[in-house]
């Protein structure tokens, strides 16, 4: 745990290397102007509780701060988490935070659709409409004239099923490891049936298939953000919802993947601080069951 000296210095340096409320990182940047009334994003009269202000932001910015996690993934991880819960003037104040660091917009599109996977398609829509109010206010389209994103094609049927099945073999959906003769992962206590399990009825299986076509291929599969970049995400939006079951999957993808327990603990503790301890506790939970499984803690 930090001390209070660098909690303060952990504050300072990260707001000024993410730029906060400006749009760029340097001390005489403009002020990024508010969504709708053009006033500062965060006016210095905000609240006249200025201790308790600057206090949740120690405990904000000592999360951002903290050497297990770089300031790009923990960006993603914030533009996802807001996206998802629907927090529009933080995702705005964020979006522009990512963009001073150097994720382009392009990568922050991305962002927002592989969250719509797990968080709902109106989701992805209206963060996508705050995305575009923050790249109008920094200029980099005019007004009213979209987002400045190349559109993809869609894929075809059989380019969207060879990319599920890249994806699926690349994380080792449902099993401990890769390969075909990967154990098994084991249902969280109360749930009895493994990830990975035959026997569903027939619109099940195919309700399944389409679901898993377009986020493990469509959106997986396409190329604008790695792998790791995706599981952190996706681990995080799954987080906030408490969607146990799944988190325990993607948790599982995510090892796989070969992303350390102590960068996963990292990701849980930054989407907490924007949904709160008690979803922290329950998503380490919910990873703890998944580290035993591979070896990684002893078990009670």
């Amino acid at each position: 745990m930090m001390t209070q000296a660098q909690r303060e210095m952990a504050c300072e340096r990260v707001r000024r290397e993410l730029g906060i409320d400006r749009v760029g990182t340097a001390p005489d940047a403009p002020v990024l102007r508010s969504r709708q009334s053009g006033a500062p994003a965060r006016p210095a009269s905000y609240l006249p509780v200025e201790a308790e202000i600057h206090g949740a932001q120690l405990y904000e910015y000592e999360i951002w701060g903290r050497p297990g996690l770089d300031l790009r993934t923990r960006s993603f991880i914030t533009v996802a988490v807001l996206a998802a819960l629907g927090r529009d003037d933080q995702l705005y104040r964020y979006i522009n935070g990512a963009l001073n660091i150097g994720i382009t917009p392009e990568e922050i599109h991305e962002t927002l659709l592989h969250a719509g996977v797990y968080s709902g398609l109106p989701a992805w829509e209206n963060a996508v409409g705050v995305a575009g109010e923050v790249f109008v206010a920094r200029g980099l389209v005019p007004a009213g004239s979209g987002a400045p994103v190349e559109s993809k094609p869609a894929m075809d049927h059989e380019e969207r099923r060879a990319a599920r099945n890249r994806v699926v073999a690349a994380l080792g959906v449902g099993r401990i490891g890769l390969g075909p003769d990967a154990p098994l992962l084991q249902p969280l206590p109360g749930n009895p049936f493994p990830a990975a399990r035959p026997g569903r009825l027939s619109f099940e299986q195919e309700l399944a298939g389409i679901t898993a076509d377009y986020g493990y291929g469509e959106v997986w599969g396409r190329p604008g953000l790695d792998l790791r970049t995706r599981s952190f995400i996706t681990v995080s939006v799954l987080q906030v919802q408490y969607q146990n079951d799944q988190l325990h999957i993607h948790v599982n993808n995510a090892l796989n993947l070969g992303i350390a327990p102590e960068a996963l603990g990292e990701a849980i503790a930054q989407a907490g601080v924007y949904d709160g301890g008690s979803g922290w506790h329950n998503a380490m939970t919910v990873a703890r069951h998944v580290f035993l499984q591979h070896g990684l803690v002893e078990g009670d």
